[in-house]
This record gives structure tokens, C-alpha cells and sequence, in this order.
């Protein structure tokens, strides 16, 4: 065997995918989209969750002719029971899920004294309580199974309140993301015997739907990417190549770790 072939081995030994089933919520747009394509295109069936009917065929259709697959569920991630009866399909059609992605989120920014009780059991329902649901469910098959890999994306925002200045300081979604930093250093203690990992990275500014309105103002994009030290935003591919890492066989001795992902906004 050649050294190239041995490397080549090796790199599908640690980062390969095929065989696996990977589920990824909010996988309709921006750094879920990317996920999905990312695992389909390492070999995986990419299971797509998402509210948006129309959004997750689309990423469906473009995993198509990667080495993986790639299906979708409709799914309101912060409905509980839409969340239970969707993981149970899965789990019922492929009979495992060794990947879960917990990416879906909602921001509706609004001043603390002026947000309704609705709109903030909203953002957590979808940013906190989604991610423990959703974790549940696929913790149970793994448990079922021998183990399996859970990745959440929280955000710079549940490390940092004062990254965005007093005037934004976004209590809602910074709240429910701080609840998933944390509640990924619980379940990682909890589920640590079933070998199941559990880790999340901690996105800075991404050009994805939810900042559509940073990146339609050249002003405010600028004053952005001047806040961030190498001077730009990400890209989603550049968040979700480090959660393919985290799910990977590379990453086989990490658990409970938070990866902030931000061009070092926080360093």
C-alpha cells in the first residue's frame, strides 16, 4: 500500500461518515444547510429537520449525488410534541441515529422591558428546550445502541453579553444560549458512560438569514467585521466543517467542550 493510500485511510478512518445516520435541526438554511452537506457529503444520511417545508427540500436536492443521502422531516422545534413524534420516525425507519446536530434557532430581539411573556417563551422553547428534547429522544437511541455523537451550536452571545454594547444586549437569546453551554457540560457528565459525547461550538457573526439585517447595511456590516479580529464574518461552511469534527471519530476524547468558532471576537 502506497503512503497516499495510507493516508487516505486513515483521514476516512477519523473524519469518514458513511453508514452513519446524522440528524440536523434548522438544516432549511444558513449553518445547518451546511451540515447536512457536509455529512452527505462525507457519507452519511443526512436527516433534515426543519419548520420550512419548501427550505428542507432544498437542501435535501442539494445533497443529492454526494457519496451520503439525504431525507426531511417537518418540524417546529419548539413544539415538544412534533419533536417526539418526529425522532420517533426516524428511529422507527433507520433504526438508529448516531449524529444529532442541535442547530435550529430563533432571535427575536426586543428590550428587556418591553418583551412580552410570548415572545420570550418563544426564543427559549426553540434555543433551549428544542436542544433538550431533541437530545432526549436521540440519547435514548443511542443509549439503545451503543453510543452516539450530539453537537449544539450556541453562540459568542451565551458566552458574552456585552460583544453587541449595552443597546443590544438581547436577554432572551442570550439566556437560552448560555442555557444550551451549560446544559452540553450536563448531559456530556450524564451520558458519558453510554458513550455518547456531547459538545457544542460557539459561532461568532455568520452570513446566515438570522443577520440578514447586519449584512443588508454596508454600515453596520462594517462596523461588524471591524469588531471581529480577522476582519470578516464565517462563512456557514466554516461552522460546519468543526462540527463534523466534533462528531468524528478524531474527536473520539472530547466531550463537555464548548469550540467558539468567531474569528476571535472573544479572544
Amino acid at each position: 500500500m502506497s503512503e497516499a493510500n495510507g493516508i487516505t485511510d486513515t483521514l476516512n478512518s477519523l473524519y469518514g461518515m458513511e453508514g452513519k445516520v446524522a440528524v440536523v435541526t434548522g438544516a432549511g438554511s444558513g449553518i445547518g444547510r451546511a451540515t447536512a452537506q457536509a455529512f452527505a457529503s462525507l457519507g452519511a444520511t443526512s436527516i433534515i429537520l426543519d419548520k420550512n417545508k419548501a427550505l428542507a427540500w432544498e437542501t435535501v436536492e442539494l445533497c443529492t449525488g454526494m457519496a451520503g443521502t439525504a431525507a426531511c422531516h417537518v418540524v417546529d422545534m419548539g413544539d415538544n410534541r412534533a419533536i417526539e413524534k418526529a425522532f420517533g420516525q426516524i428511529v422507527e425507519e433507520y433504526r438508529a441515529i448516531d449524529i444529532l446536530v442541535n442547530n435550529a434557532a430563533l432571535n427575536i430581539p426586543a428590550p428587556s422591558v418591553d418583551i412580552d411573556a410570548d415572545t420570550w417563551q418563544s426564543v427559549i422553547d426553540v434555543n433551549l428546550s428544542g436542544v433538550f428534547f431533541a437530545s432526549r429522544c436521540a440519547g435514548r437511541a443511542m443509549i439503545s445502541n451503543g453510543g452516539g455523537e450530539i453537537v449544539n451550536v450556541a453562540s459568542v452571545g451565551g458566552l458574552s453579553a456585552g460583544i453587541t454594547g449595552r443597546g443590544n444586549a438581547n436577554a432572551s437569546y442570550r439566556a437560552a444560549k448560555g442555557g444550551v453551554v451549560n446544559l452540553t457540560r450536563a448531559l456530556a457528565v450524564e451520558w458519558a458512560s453510554y458513550n455518547i459525547r456531547v459538545n457544542a461550538v460557539a459561532p461568532g457573526y455568520v452570513h446566515t438569514p438570522m443577520v440578514q439585517r447586519l449584512t443588508e447595511d454596508p454600515q453596520r456590516l462594517k462596523v461588524v467585521e471591524e469588531r471581529v479580529p480577522l476582519g470578516r464574518m464565517a462563512t456557514p461552511q466554516e461552522i460546519a466543517w468543526p462540527i463534523t469534527f466534533l462528531a468524528s471519530r478524531s474527536a473520539a476524547m472530547i466531550t463537555g467542550q464548548i469550540l467558539t468558532v468567531d474569528g476571535g471576537l472573544l479572544a
